[in-house]
């Protein structure tokens, strides 16, 4: 398992990027369950490499990404800092179907599905005005 990491490694969070809100919402349903498995930063590399849309972006900028994401998510168990800024960053329906599909593959991203991911993901659904049942 993965803890976090000295905040002193970190460029500060302001980045709007589709890239860091994917990584907000990959971390979030990866770190619901309270446990951070090192297959699930893997994973996300490999999904940002193979997504449609993520694979457009400079994939130089995932670890950062990641990392930044989780440091965010750690410090904050209900993900109300990552749900807000994925709300405020991400509102067009084509980025709201990228943080959707990157969060429903952190699903399966250590290889089972904790109830707490599915909440994670049905909190994601609403915050970005989606119906959670679609997910």
């Amino acid at each position: 398992m993965l803890t976090r990491p000295g905040f002193w490694s970190f460029r500060p969070m302001t980045s709007t990027t589709l890239l860091d809100a994917a990584a907000r919402a990959f971390a979030m349903v990866s770190y619901s369950d309270g446990r951070l498995e090192l297959t699930e930063r893997a994973r996300f590399g490999k999904f940002a490499a193979s997504d449609p849309a993520l694979s457009k972006l400079n994939q130089a900028d995932v670890p950062d990404a990641w990392a930044e994401a989780i440091a965010e998510v750690q410090s904050s168990p209900s993900f109300g800092d990552a749900l807000l800024a994925i709300r405020t960053t991400i509102t067009s329906a084509e980025d709201k179907a990228v943080i959707m599909r990157t969060a429903q593959a952190a699903l399966m991203a250590d290889d089972r599905i904790e109830e707490q991911e599915n909440v994670a993901l049905s909190e994601l659904a609403k915050a970005l005005g989606l119906d959670p049942e679609a997910y």
